[in-house]
């Protein structure tokens, strides 16, 4: 290891397609550092450790390692150097079909040109991932595998190499709090090492936990370099929005729902789920609070209808109703924004307009025949309604950011008019600026009279966004309150399946 151990990037600056992702931007890595990388959603986090892990080769500037120069023009320039990416979507560097110790070795085993036997290749994956302190079956096939233990099997890669320094795209996206903590004790670890770590994520006390030095993009442009103890988190939010920080969260609404929406009465799943009861009225927003595995998610998909259930009695615009199929639910004016959105909400490589016409009507076809250039002008119509940062409605949603992709993700539902919009941890993995934006839609949608359900682990977002919330512990709702005399302290009990003394 590099006693020395310094990484520089000056003025960093790359074009796509005349559009400038970043201008003149300096960034300086040290090892034995945790640096803290944010900004908004398009600031240009991804774009910078893009081109210091080799994946862009037109920039413009330098890149000194030790102060010496280096060329880093590709992925594999990058690894040589020891710079290594472990990427937000984990299963796209990942062989799901693969064990966990031929993933592990994936890139030695790839270069060739020396015999390897299998108990030595399970002998070196085990050992690295002893340096994680994380003990898996190397055996073990990566479909078997959850979403941090995944994580952790890419850190074990990176290991496997000459490690100096290693970006962390959002690494805490897909973890609850006890997997998180987990990561950041490995985190600390390989700083200890010497490696020089690069933290992205929008989690601002996660940042102010972990880093001891923070670097904030907005539009391209670098902001600010200084040590994170430096900068308060109200100061830090700030310095990536541009403007000081107002409440985030709109008017509270009037209580003056309509009728109800949606009735359920003891509904059931085979595995998680039981007797969960809820109504929903016309213009309110219902929080379903919950940690991690407390049915969130399974609860939304069986609203749905995407997941098998039974209920004992059930109601949609005064008729009777039972979940059936998710194609039966859109005929009846139900939407599901997912928690996966990539994997379930959207097509990840197909175009805007094709993304945002899927969920519609047949609106757009006459005689059996898909109208193109009608679908074009109600992508602008959309895009221009949501702010959604795109170079047109032709751009691939995999080029937007992740709160983008969001506003897409519920921008699909707008032209069939759905009046009950699911939204299952809508949040999750975007920034300050775009959840504003998240919020203010939501509010919009129920001031219009629809029924919105949203859950979420934020606690804080709910109590600011919701009109009345119900907590789930354990498959069930334990308690149900109205979001105006609700805290989080409250809410959290109620998750952890305690009750107020």
């Amino acid at each position: 290891m590099s006693a020395v151990n310094r990484l520089e990037m000056r003025q960093i600056s790359i074009e796509f397609g005349g559009f400038s992702a970043l201008s003149s931007v300096d960034f300086t890595l040290a090892g034995h550092s945790v640096h803290a990388l944010t900004g908004a959603n398009g600031a240009g986090k991804s774009t910078l450790m893009a081109v210091l892990s080799g994946a862009y080769d037109h920039y413009r500037g330098e890149i000194l390692l030790d102060g010496q120069p280096v060329s880093i023009r590709s992925p594999r320039d990058a690894k040589q150097l020891g710079i290594h990416l472990v990427q937000q979507e984990v299963d796209v560097a990942l062989v799901p079909t693969l064990s966990v110790a031929e993933n592990i070795m994936l890139d030695r085993l790839a270069e060739g040109g020396q015999l390897y036997r299998w108990r030595e290749i399970r002998r070196q994956a085990r050992a690295l991932l002893a340096q994680l302190d994380v003990s898996l079956d190397v055996r073990r096939r990566i479909d078997q595998c959850t979403l941090a233990e995944k994580q952790q099997i890419l850190l074990a890669r990176a290991l496997s190499h000459h490690c100096r320094f290693l970006i962390l795209d959002e690494p805490t996206a897909p973890l609850d709090r006890h997997e998180s903590e987990r990561l950041f004790a490995v985190v600390r670890r390989l700083q200890n090492s010497g490696i020089g770590v690069v933290f992205i994520s929008h989690r601002i006390h996660e940042l102010r936990a972990i880093c001891d030095r923070l670097t904030v993009l907005r539009d391209g442009r670098l902001i600010e370099a200084v040590p994170m103890a430096s900068l308060s988190g109200e100061q830090i939010v700030e310095k990536m929005l541009g403007h000081q920080l107002a409440d985030i969260y709109p008017p509270r609404r009037k209580d003056n729902h309509g009728e109800t929406l949606l009735s359920v009465e003891a509904l059931h799943d085979d595995t998680l789920l039981k007797n969960i009861s809820l109504t929903l009225r016309k213009g309110e927003i219902l929080g379903i609070a919950g940690l991690a595995g407390a049915g969130k998610t399974e609860l939304c998909k069986a609203l749905f209808g995407a997941s098998r259930s039974r209920i004992a009695r059930g109601e949609l615009h005064g008729k009777a109703w039972k979940p059936a199929s998710p194609s039966a639910s859109v005929a009846q004016g139900m939407a599901l924004i997912p928690e996966e959105r990539r994997k379930e909400g959207i097509f990840i490589d197909e175009p805007v307009t094709m993304n945002l016409s899927v969920s519609a009507d047949n609106s757009f076809s006459q005689w059996g025949i898909f109208g193109h250039r009608q679908a074009w002008r109600w992508a602008e119509e959309v895009i221009q309604k949501l702010g959604i940062r795109t170079t047109g409605p032709q751009q691939t949603l995999r080029r937007l950011s992740g709160g983008n992709q969001q506003k897409v993700a519920i921008g699909k539902w707008l032209r069939n008019d759905a009046d009950v919009l699911i939204f299952d941890e809508p949040t999750k993995g975007v920034d300050i600026k775009a959840k504003t934006d998240l919020f203010s839609l939501i509010d919009t949608l129920a001031r219009q009279g629809k029924g919105v359900i949203y859950a979420s682990g934020e606690f804080a977002e709910l109590v600011g966004l919701c009109d009345r919330i119900c907590v789930l512990w354990d498959g069930k709702i334990v308690a149900e309150m109205d979001a105006s005399e609700a805290d989080e302290e409250t809410l959290l009990l109620y998750s952890t399946g305690g009750a107020p003394a």
